[in-house]
């Protein structure tokens, strides 16, 4: 649905509408990590959560997204020129809204989180995200009004968003300024925020680079492909990191179980994920055009490196919780504080040649920030790399056979239509993943399959047959 709305709405708006409203995002984005500031986290990890953890809680959010919410409306039309885009800034000063929004909606998220109720927090999103995009924006957006209708597709899905998760959890929300674990409840909270605001500028510093350097257009080709990439990567990681984190946090004294379910994830991230996007990068033009039409063409050759960022991006993110459920937290803000550094660098320099390599440099940083956090997490969790190699092994091989046989196919049909390659690249890819895996079963690893066998025992039972195949190392001792 996501991806849908996405291709609609960019086939409607056109680079230039979609590159002034990422130059809001961008500050919003920012903006929201002094509204939240972690201490809503915090609510996760903790042994026992009273009332007035949750009232403390909720009270500074209150006071944060307001005077964040303020200060952003206030400095929009400052925001927007330092973006090199004037018409940004009431753009910027409606999303301002978002701050104070995103900040109440942090208690109810984090508790649900807690609790494992991820049940909620999907429905919530698919119908906040339903209504916003595809029954408000969409129509806006074909009603000619630009940008506005990306504007109000965000304000309305984030709205109802909060309304149902507070409607599903009922925290208290009477006022609490300080209380005895105030200290520590805030201590925690400072130590998140310092790492999230260091991700966010590792992940920001290209977009903000690429929209002072680069016009209107060519930020919002960039944000775009980006977008339609990263959207549903960090859909699926919002999904499997909570769920790894929270129950990590309450097995954290037995590591084997935690590094089982990681190499299971590592593994998964390798074999499912990794082709789909060596695939996009093998063939992008085909990819841009088929979903996007002839004039974000030249998005084409930002897809190919930013393909290739995606699987890197989330098997970062599935790292992350094994350093802080062993007690490691700050040691991600240590690792990546020199590595935003060197990203503010990098992409400086490249943002004086193009906004291709800006692309280029964003893979290369990301890849150098994924090993650095991977080797040290990993070998506090004591897997070697050759544990690590088995796991991912399997994905690599049937990744670069994939990427491979469409970048031929595809230089011999460019007589058919963008969409009719992409059917094709589709069925070939499919018919080659499943026919690499079935006469080599070797490829998924036994933590992979020992899941997969789990997941497939829930499926009816002749798409089961179908795909027993997959689970064959998983339960090598099992009579059956």
């Amino acid at each position: 649905m996501q991806m849908g709305a996405q291709i609609a709405l960019a086939r409607v708006l056109g680079p230039v509408e979609y590159g002034v409203f990422a130059i809001g995002a961008t500050v919003i984005g920012f903006s929201a990590f002094f509204s939240e500031v972690g201490l809503a986290y915090g609510l996760i990890q903790k042994t026992t959560v009273t009332s007035q953890d949750v009232r403390f809680v909720f009270t500074w959010q209150i006071v944060l997204g307001t005077v964040v919410c303020a200060a952003v409306a206030l400095a929009s039309p400052v925001l927007a020129r330092f973006l090199g885009e004037p018409r940004a800034a009431p753009v910027i000063l409606a999303l301002s809204l978002l701050c104070l929004i995103n900040a109440l909606t942090a208690p109810a998220m984090n508790l649900l989180k807690r609790d494992l109720n991820f049940k909620v927090l999907n429905l919530a999103q698919l119908v906040s995200y339903a209504v916003g995009y595809l029954l408000v924006g969409l129509p806006l957006a074909l009603a000619g009004a630009q940008v506005w209708a990306l504007v109000a597709a965000w304000l309305v899905q984030a709205s109802i968003s909060a309304a149902w998760l507070y409607a599903a959890t009922r925290h208290p929300v009477k006022p609490l300024l300080w209380y005895a674990d105030a200290r520590m409840q805030s201590g925690y909270g400072v130590t998140v925020f310092i790492t999230n605001l260091v991700n966010w500028a590792i992940g920001n510093i290209d977009r903000i680079l690429v929209a002072r350097a680069f016009g209107s257009r060519e930020t919002g080709l960039y944000a775009t492909a980006y977008n339609l990439l990263y959207n549903p990567s960090a859909t699926l990681l919002g999904v499997v990191q909570p769920v790894f984190f929270s129950a990590s946090s309450r097995i954290a004294e037995e590591p084997v179980r935690i590094l089982a379910g990681y190499k299971a994830l590592v593994a998964a991230t390798a074999l499912l994920l990794l082709p789909v996007f060596a695939v996009v990068a093998a063939v992008p033009e085909t990819f841009i055009v088929a979903l996007y039409g002839g004039k974000w063409q030249g998005a084409a050759a930002l897809c190919r490196p930013l393909a290739l960022v995606m699987p890197i991006f989330v098997l970062f993110g599935l790292t992350t919780p094994l350093l802080w459920t062993s007690g490691r937290a700050a040691k991600e803000f240590q690792l990546q504080l020199p590595v935003a550094v060197l990203w503010l660098l990098v992409c400086g320099v490249a943002a004086t040649h193009s906004v291709v390599a800006v692309a280029w440099a964003v893979l290369a940083l990301y890849s150098l920030r994924c090993a650095l956090v991977v080797t040290v997490a990993t070998r506090a969790m004591g897997m070697t790399a050759r544990d690590f190699w088995r796991c991912a092994r399997g994905g690599l091989v049937v990744s670069a056979v994939l990427a491979t046989a469409l970048m031929l196919v595809d230089a011999n049909v460019q007589a058919l239509h963008a969409w009719q390659r992409l059917l094709l690249h589709a069925v070939l890819a499919g018919a080659l993943w499943l026919a690499a895996l079935r006469l080599l079963p070797a490829l998924v690893a036994p933590e992979l399959a020992a899941l997969l066998a789990r997941l497939v025992q829930q499926l009816p039972c002749p798409l089961a047959r179908h795909l027993a195949f997959l689970t064959e190392r998983g339960v090598p001792n099992d009579p059956r």
